[in-house]
């Protein structure tokens, strides 16, 4: 379980799963603002941390850009990671490494190295993991499912092999509720295009990182 401490900083990092547009110089979908989908998992997740755990008085950064591949996240370590040493680092990561054939042995020595940088500090590195084509992805966003195989495999090994990474398996719940809600309605859709989520898909995913923190139990 991921234990959270009084004070610790949480940056969000990864690509457009975690931060749709945060960077200044991307393109604006105003669409999403209208429809309530431009706010992420981690919008959700740290709106209710904030909310029902101000104890903890926890400091929130978001370090995520839309597009990303573990290319870029090296990039930038230095600015966006690095120079805040957080205590939680919460990660999308894989589709667009996938999408672009980054070479997996890459992929993996980049995450390799980027944990064992975060280590130096105590920090830890938290993989949203195992993310499936749900009901009403994209023809897109099904072929991507099996690309990013590989990918999701080097972290679960990297989980396994290092101290300081951890997995949430959002995949799972997440395909599982969707059908549950397309069942009841079939505008129930946790895509906002087919490929990023909907507000109802960033909160289920919200969900099961709250889980993963024990701020959230699930029904017996």
């Amino acid at each position: 379980m991921i234990q959270l401490q009084p004070g610790q900083t949480l940056v969000f990092d990864g690509d457009s799963l975690t931060a749709l547009r945060s960077a200044p110089t991307l393109d604006q979908w105003p669409w999403l603002r209208i429809t309530n989908n431009h706010r992420s998992w981690a919008d959700v997740f740290s709106e209710l941390l904030f909310a029902w755990r101000p104890d903890l008085q926890l400091k929130y950064r978001t370090a995520a850009v839309g597009g990303s591949t573990s290319l870029d996240l090296e990039e930038r370590f230095e600015s966006t990671i690095a120079v805040l040493k957080p205590d939680w680092i919460f990660m999308t990561l894989a589709s667009n490494d996938a999408s672009r054939q980054i070479d997996p042995a890459t992929f993996e020595g980049i995450l390799r190295t980027y944990a064992t940088r975060v280590n130096e500090w105590g920090g830890q590195v938290v993989f949203l993991h195992n993310l499936l084509a749900c009901i009403g992805a994209s023809a897109q966003n099904q072929t991507k499912e099996s690309l990013r195989k590989p990918y999701y495999d080097i972290e679960a090994r990297l989980a396994a092999e290092l101290h300081n990474v951890q997995l949430i398996d959002i995949g799972t719940p997440l395909k599982e509720k969707a059908a549950q809600h397309y069942a009841q309605y079939e505008g129930h859709s946790v895509y906002s295009d087919g490929t990023h989520l909907s507000h109802l898909g960033a909160m289920i995913v919200a969900g099961e990182v709250l889980k993963a923190c024990g701020i959230l139990q699930s029904p017996e």
